[in-house]
């Protein structure tokens, strides 16, 4: 048995989101406030029991609220009306698969007699207990308010309540409950509307079916000096020997030798006691105490073997296996080991938890093991080291599942993450990655909320391309997933000149406030990324060279003619093509480097206007006096002719000697065709640019050239508006 997916309507940011879920790990990855918060919450209200944080008032989405006063103003009394409620109030539809040989587990919520194992649907919803109560209760309460209101008609206050929401936002958890209703399994990829006369007896039926489990990103670790103990190890090790350990529970022969070692130790303690405080309690005995009626003071330890987890040093870290004197108390130990530590031995206490391992298991024998354990896992990545953090994700279903017994059929585990962390991201296949991203805001949707992507077929069939992007993240740990946009660059002097370009010009503070990764891919080798940009809708920027090139028939060494492409130096009405794949595969079809110089600003965007493609365009420069457009065939050429005269003012290092020699011909026409020369044509043109470009990073006043200042304008004025489209409505 296993959650196949989730639909969760009317929950803060969520308004209306499927999540498909993976057999094992599934992993809630997107930026900041785009609604991994939200939906760990809302598995969380909904499907754990007698979760102490019940429903508030601001988990209805403020767009729903209008409505809910609407039924204040218009109440109709009629039981089928519940349906508008379900359209206004939060929602959970939980599908799951079952085997047919796990009927007994599920017998409750089967749809027909006919079902022989498959889909099964339940539909949770947050409804009113008994709607002519809360009627009755609002009504009175409003008509109470306003009557007081009007008995004073100089009196300005507005009592309480106001509208309906106001009522609900203070009485939510008196007059609300989550129901659960049966759905149609033949109407799994369709949306169902509420059969009422299904609904369960058990207020929430999978209670039975799911453990359920969480580890908040809130764990309260502390520094040394806080006496927190929420995530000590000793604490925890404290709740273990409660439930699996304690020898005074259901006491077994192997626990008689134990109880023996405590009494002996017990007397021995408590004679060394009675000696100690002698002298002592003969001092009070002359203040009149005891008297004759008094009891008498008799001291004795209270000894027990779990008292050993009730102080700070009950778990302490060695230092030296030769030195027993080199130990410290586990508080004094880095947070990222605490952290460590609480996640594995919380894993590992709900994983013996459910299969009643220990004393637990003998307390209740009648309890039946869970067929599914669910556990909820937020920002585990809170103080790990990069390393700590890989290595977590990848052994923490492992550790959920250390167990003979769970290693049975009938028995199943999922693991659900949210991260914030691109190397915890890394070590999952696309295929277990669900991508939260804001949608965006229009006519129809004037508050931004969010919706989930499944990465899982992203490629298609292009296993390929899949494995190169999938590698190349890993490899650069990229924070693709967690970024407000993209900027893909091509080469080493992108890589380190854009962020400076952004960095240092004032013009782009507004970008430089955002979450933007940059990410250097070659130009052979972006286009590649092109699915999985498109599919999560990201703002991004692909920085690329037009690179030109010539095409030429030659005669191969067997006398045939073959296809050459070479490189050239970018002029006008040369049959001159772009050799760049970004540019052909991104969107843009023309190779001619005519027409591309032609094409206009809007046809370098696409993709719903998300993307866009930035390359060389002519830079204009002066020559004597007189205005005159260069043409560029990568960044360096670009960057030259944007800083003419920084560039004239530089020292003779490397290739600028040679540079400072171009840049003083005497025409437009003989400036370009040195400077390309010099940049592409030398023995060590790919060193020797490469150098240049890093040595102008200590020039002041760097210029950015105009084809790539012309994208970052367009990549920050899209997160301007895009930052004023979204509107706080939960996490």
């Amino acid at each position: 048995m296993q959650i196949t997916k989730i639909s969760i309507k009317n929950f803060r940011r969520l308004k209306d989101i499927t999540i498909d879920f993976c057999e094992k790990t599934t992993l809630f990855v997107g930026a900041n406030n785009s609604g991994k918060t939200s939906a760990m919450d809302a598995l969380r209200k909904f499907l754990i029991k007698g979760d102490k944080n019940g429903f508030v008032y601001n988990d209805i989405p403020v767009t729903n609220r209008v409505e809910i006063n609407n039924l204040g103003e218009n109440w109709v009394l009629a039981e089928s009306d519940l349906q508008l409620w379900l359209d206004i109030f939060p929602t959970m539809d939980v599908w799951l698969n079952v085997k047919e040989n796990e009927y007994h587990y599920v017998s409750s919520i089967i749809p027909t007699l006919e079902w022989n194992g498959g889909d099964l649907g339940l539909r949770l919803a947050l409804l009113p207990k008994d709607i002519h109560k809360l009627r009755e209760a609002y009504t009175n309460s409003y008509n109470k308010a306003r009557n007081t209101e009007k008995s004073n008609e100089n009196s300005k206050v507005n009592l309480f309540p106001n509208n309906l929401g106001d009522f609900i936002a203070r009485y939510i958890g008196q007059y609300f409950e989550l129901k659960s209703f049966i759905l149609d399994p033949s109407k799994i990829n369709v949306q169902q509307t509420t059969d009422f006369s299904n609904e369960c007896i058990d207020k929430n039926p999978l209670s039975s079916i799911i453990k359920i489990d969480m580890i908040t990103a809130q764990r309260g670790l502390s520094d040394a000096d806080s006496t927190n103990d929420v995530v000590s190890l000793s604490g925890q090790l404290r709740t273990y020997y409660d439930k699996h350990l304690d020898v005074e529970k259901n006491t077994s022969p192997e626990d008689l030798e134990t109880l023996f070692a405590l009494s002996e130790a017990k007397k021995a303690f408590n004679g060394t006691l009675k000696i100690k405080f002698e002298s002592s309690l003969d001092e009070l005995s002359q203040l009149g105490f005891p008297g004759i009626s008094d009891p008498k003071i008799t001291i004795e330890a209270n000894l027990q073997e779990k008292t050993a987890f009730q102080h700070e040093s009950a778990v302490i870290y060695s230092l030296s296996d030769e030195d027993k004197d080199l130990r410290l108390p586990e508080k004094y130990n880095g947070l990222g080991y605490q952290n460590l530590i609480a996640i594995a031995f919380k894993l590992m206490s709900f994983r013996d938890d459910r299969i009643h391992k220990g004393k637990a298991k003998s307390e209740d024998s009648s309890e039946i093991i869970a067929p599914l354990h669910l556990v909820l896992l937020e920002e585990p990545e809170a103080h790990l080291h990069v390393q700590v953090q890989q290595v977590l994700i990848k052994k923490a279903y492992e550790i959920l599942t250390n167990d003979k017994i769970l290693q049975e059929e009938n028995f199943h585990t999922q693991l659900i993450v949210s991260t914030h962390s691109s190397h915890i991201a890394k070590e999952m296949s696309f295929s277990n990655i669900r991508y939260f991203r804001r949608e965006r805001v229009s006519n129809n949707t004037p508050i931004s909320f969010s919706e989930v992507i499944n990465l899982t077929d992203t490629f298609g069939e292009d296993k390929n391309t899949e494995k190169f992007v999938q590698r190349y993240l890993s490899v650069l740990h990229c924070d693709l997933f967690f970024a407000d946009a993209v900027i893909f660059v091509e080469g080493t002097s992108e890589n380190v000149l854009v962020p400076y370009f952004i960095r240092s010009n004032s013009e782009y503070n507004d970008l430089d406030s955002r979450y933007v990764t940059i990410l250097p891919v070659g130009g052979s080798h972006s286009h590649r990324f092109k699915p999985l940009i498109e599919k999560i809708g990201i703002y991004t920027l692909v920085i690329t060279d037009i690179d030109t090139a010539k095409q030429e028939l030659r005669k191969n060494k067997n006398g045939k003619d073959k296809t050459v492409t070479f490189s050239t130096q970018p002029v006008k009405e040369q049959s001159i093509i772009t050799s760049n794949s970004s540019i052909a595969e991104w969107g843009i079809t023309e190779k001619e480097y005519d027409k591309l110089l032609k094409l206009s600003f809007d046809s370098k965007v696409f993709a719903g206007d998300t993307i866009r493609i930035a390359y060389q365009t002519p830079q204009e420069i002066t020559v004597n006096g007189e205005e005159y457009k260069a043409l560029a065939a990568t960044f360096e050429d670009s960057l030259v002719y944007a800083n003419m005269d920084i560039i004239k003012n530089l020292g003779d290092i490397g290739i600028t000697k040679k540079l400072k020699a171009d840049l003083n011909k005497a025409s437009g026409d003989e400036i370009c065709k040195s400077v390309y020369n010099t940049i592409h044509n030398n023995k060590d043109s790919k060193n020797d640019k490469v150098s240049f470009a890093l040595d102008m990073i200590y020039a002041d006043s760097l210029k950015v050239p105009n084809y790539i200042a012309e994208g970052l304008n367009w990549l920050q004025d899209k997160l301007k508006r895009k930052d004023s489209e979204v509107k706080d409505d939960g996490k």
